[in-house]
């Protein structure tokens, strides 16, 4: 005989969930006390129940699709990377730093290079097919890639198990160094036909941690990053290739901020989105095929009482995890104050493998699928994304918008509102503007920075500004 324990407890539903509600505020306005809107006009009410399920049905097919599911038995069925990065201009002695994170946790490392590094002595010792390597150039990303193929040859490595990607974005590089558009169509081309044997190393990043680090809202930070894509496969379309050429070697490039909710809700909604688009080019992959590399981030973090740093890259790294990333680069949490030290460096690698194995993340493969408040989060985020890339389309697409500073100005307006909240005391930043460690030196207190109309200022605007917060101008 069954029992059913909740027949002694009948249903509610939300009108009568409200009706309490406003009955124990005694008089206060609902709307007022308990609602609220995120800079992107999204509104977050205070309860969500069944009946919030009904505008969920586009999202069905995208619960548990978060990766692919290993090849080897026993492992969790939550697979992340834990990301280390290193400055390859120093070659030896990267190398051994590079070791001592391998034997500590990290299983990918992020390298960034100039394109004149000996990968012989910088990747002495490292077993390339098992990890991921993630590729960065300073300056020119054929030339590093053209360095790590022929590295790979002498190693006589199969391409076929070399698994990461080359962390490049020509369109948002043109948002801080002068470039055109032609000449960051003829790299792709290049990248393409080095990388075409290479089947899991991506070779184009959706980027959106640009605009993330330099101010930009959730909608903002996707909707431009998409944007670009759109142009970028637009464009070697034109030069002849297909769609899934491009789609195939591409991943989302994501910077996740303190908004612990709405950040993952942000990271599932990207990965929804480009699953959309790609369907559009008549491509078919599964959305678990789709990669998606998290970076903590660097907006959030501040000079000034830095250890709070490592509280926010926790939630941080627990929004990446569980909205859905692949691959988790944890930053150093002094990296805002110059090179991070070895202690730094440990603590952001021990976040990701804390979270897998004591808090157990990996064990369920999604665990906020179904969840009525995320996934509506995740509706509205999908929604607000997509008008804003009917308007960058109605305007002539992301490289029109660029040459017209549209992207700029709209960046460093909502980047200028988030600084004003800030400094009025509209938005509390722990460590800034509400518990302030007394005892923190201002090391750049009175500094002064300008800000050029065509580009997006660099992302450690961010700490300058943190920094005059302390003492209103």
């Amino acid at each position: 005989m069954e029992i059913n324990l909740f027949e002694d407890f009948p249903g509610k539903s939300k009108e009568d969930w409200i009706n309490q509600i406003i009955k124990d505020l005694k008089g206060k306005d609902f709307e007022k006390t308990l609602t609220s809107v995120t800079e992107d006009g999204i509104k977050i009410n205070p309860i969500y129940t069944k009946e919030d399920n009904a505008s969920l049905e586009a999202l069905k097919y995208y619960r548990n699709r978060v990766n692919m599911e290993s090849s080897i038995p026993g492992l969790s069925p939550r697979i992340w990377s834990n990301v280390s990065s290193f400055d390859g201009c120093n070659e030896k002695a990267t190398n051994q730093e590079v070791l001592e994170a391998l034997v500590n946790g990290a299983d990918a490392l992020m390298l960034q290079l100039s394109g004149e590094e000996d990968f012989d002595v910088l990747l002495q010792g490292v077993k390339p097919q098992y990890i991921q390597i993630f590729l960065c150039s300073k300056e020119d990303p054929v030339k590093v890639f053209r360095q790590f193929i022929q590295w790979v040859g002498r190693n006589n490595l199969e391409k076929e198990s070399i698994h990461g990607g080359l962390i490049w974005e020509g369109f948002a590089v043109a948002l801080t160094k002068k470039k055109n558009k032609e000449e960051i169509i003829e790299i792709a081309k290049t990248l393409l036909h080095l990388g075409e044997e290479f089947v899991w190393f991506k070779l184009f990043s959706i980027d959106s941690a640009v605009y993330h680090n330099s101010g930009a809202s959730p909608v903002q930070e996707l909707a431009f990053g998409l944007s670009a894509w759109i142009d970028l496969i637009d464009a070697m379309v034109g030069e002849g290739f297909y769609p899934l050429e491009i789609i195939q070697k591409s991943m989302f490039n994501l910077a996740v901020g303190s908004d612990y909710f709405l950040e993952m809700a942000k990271i599932k909604a990207a990965r929804i989105l480009m699953h959309k688009l790609i369907q559009l080019y008549q491509v078919d992959l599964p959305a678990e095929n789709l990669f998606v590399f998290v970076q903590t981030s660097f907006w959030t973090k501040t000079l000034l009482d830095a250890d709070t740093n490592m509280l926010r890259n926790t939630t941080e790294a627990m929004a990446g995890i569980l909205g859905g990333a692949n691959a988790l680069y944890v930053l150093p949490h002094e990296i805002i104050a110059g090179n991070p030290g070895s202690l730094s460096r440990r603590m952001a690698r021990n976040i990701s493998n804390i979270l897998k194995e004591e808090s157990y993340l990996d064990r369920i493969l999604d665990p906020v699928s179904g969840s009525y408040f995320i996934e509506n989060m995740v509706i509205s985020i999908f929604e607000k994304v997509k008008e804003a890339l009917e308007r960058i389309e109605d305007r002539g697409g992301w490289w029109i918008c660029y040459e017209e500073n549209i992207i700029q100005y709209e960046i460093k307006e909502k980047r200028r509102k988030k600084m004003n909240d800030l400094l009025e005391g509209e938005k509390t930043k722990v460590g800034i503007n509400k518990y302030v460690n007394a005892k923190e030196d201002l090391p750049l207190n009175g500094f002064v920075f300008e800000e050029k109309e065509w580009e997006l200022s660099p992302c450690f605007e961010s700490m300058l500004v943190e920094n005059s917060l302390i003492q209103k101008p």
